[in-house]
């Protein structure tokens, strides 16, 4: 069952990218990371991929975490997947719970929630 989640910051998408990366929790979820700058570096994009097992679904859930300021506020946007069970895709809430443990550690950062499932 899909979950999406997106939040305005008041830092950088560098920033919050290299915070989430620091914590070893994290850290060992992690599967991919990519970052850009714009030619006059003042456009920054980071996405980070995270995968990790549920037992209560029994299945790997995923979470993509996007982070851009190309509108000039730094926009964090949280897709989890795959999180579902069985034939009514029944996420038991793994994916409102793997956005969370994207969420807390930048609390203190977040200026705005746009959007929450």
């Amino acid at each position: 069952m899909k979950k999406y989640s997106e939040f305005k910051l008041k830092i950088t998408p560098f920033d919050a990218a290299v915070l989430l990366t620091e914590i070893e929790e994290l850290k060992d979820l992690l599967v991919f990371q990519d970052y850009k700058l714009t030619e006059g570096q003042d456009k920054q994009i980071s996405i980070l991929i995270f995968e990790k097992f549920y037992f209560r679904t029994t299945s790997f859930a995923s979470l993509t975490v996007v982070f851009d300021n190309f509108e000039g506020e730094t926009v964090m946007k949280c897709i989890s997947a795959g999180n579902g069970d069985g034939l009514f895709n029944l996420g038991l809430g793994s994916g409102k719970n793997f956005i969370k443990s994207i969420r807390s550690p930048l609390e203190d950062y977040i200026v705005e929630v746009v959007h929450e499932d």
